[in-house]
C-alpha cells in the first residue's frame, strides 16, 4: 500500500504529565533545561538558537565573553544563514574586536556547523559582570565534636577509608552545627 503524502496522519496525543516519570529521570540542573525554557523569549530578540546566549563563553572564550554580550541576531528575510549579530561591547574594546571579527565569526559558525553569522555590529555599553561560582570555606569543628566524631568512627585498619569517613563526618556536622538541639546527642 502506497501512502498518499497529501493525506494527513493523525496526531499522536501528548501523554499527560506523570510525576513518577520525574523520579525515574532524577533531578535536573537548571542549566540543562535553560535553553528550552528561554527559547520563546530569546526568539523574540532574534535568537532562534538559544545556545548562542547560554554557550557564549564556550564559543568565544572567557576573555571575550567578559567584554562582549550578544544583543540580537538579525537574519535576512526568508533566510536562516548569513545573519548579522549585534554585540554590546565594553567601552574601548570595539577596536580590538574589529580586528578579530573574522575569527569570532568563524568560531560562531563552527559552533553551529553552518554559516549562521556573516557580520558583526557593535554597540558600546556597560557589560554586566559575570557571576563567579561561590566557594564555601569548610568550617572547622570544635575539639569536642572532633573527638566525638573520632570515637564514633573508631579504629579501622584501612586508613584511606577512615580519612574519608572523617571528612564526611566533619562536613555533615559542620553543616548542621547551627541547627543542633542542645539536649540531643548526635552521633
Amino acid at each position: 500500500m502506497v501512502k498518499n503524502p497529501a493525506q494527513k496522519q493523525p496526531r499522536r496525543k501528548r501523554q499527560a504529565y506523570d510525576p513518577s516519570q520525574r523520579k525515574a529521570r532524577g533531578l535536573l540542573t537548571v542549566g540543562t533545561s535553560l535553553p528550552n525554557l528561554a527559547a520563546p523569549a530569546l526568539r523574540k530578540r532574534g535568537f532562534a538558537q538559544a545556545k548562542l546566549i547560554t554557550d557564549w563563553p564556550a564559543i568565544v572564550g572567557e576573555v571575550l565573553a567578559r567584554e562582549t554580550v550578544p544583543q540580537k541576531l538579525v537574519f535576512p528575510r526568508y533566510s536562516k544563514t548569513d545573519a548579522i549579530l549585534h554585540l554590546r561591547v565594553a567601552s574601548g574594546y570595539a577596536l580590538e574586536l574589529q580586528h578579530i571579527a573574522p575569527q569570532i565569526i568563524d568560531r560562531i559558525n563552527g559552533f553551529f556547523g553552518f554559516r549562521a553569522v556573516a557580520d558583526l555590529r557593535y554597540a558600546q555599553g556597560p557589560i554586566p559582570p559575570q557571576r563567579k561560582p561561590r566557594r564555601i570555606a569548610p568550617t572547622r569543628l570544635n575539639d569536642m565534636d572532633e573527638a566525638q566524631l573520632r570515637r564514633s568512627i573508631g579504629d579501622m585498619d584501612n586508613d584511606a577509608l577512615k580519612e574519608a569517613l572523617l571528612r564526611l563526618g566533619r562536613s555533615v556536622r559542620a553543616g548542621r552545627g547551627a541547627r543542633k538541639d542542645p539536649g540531643r546527642e548526635s552521633g
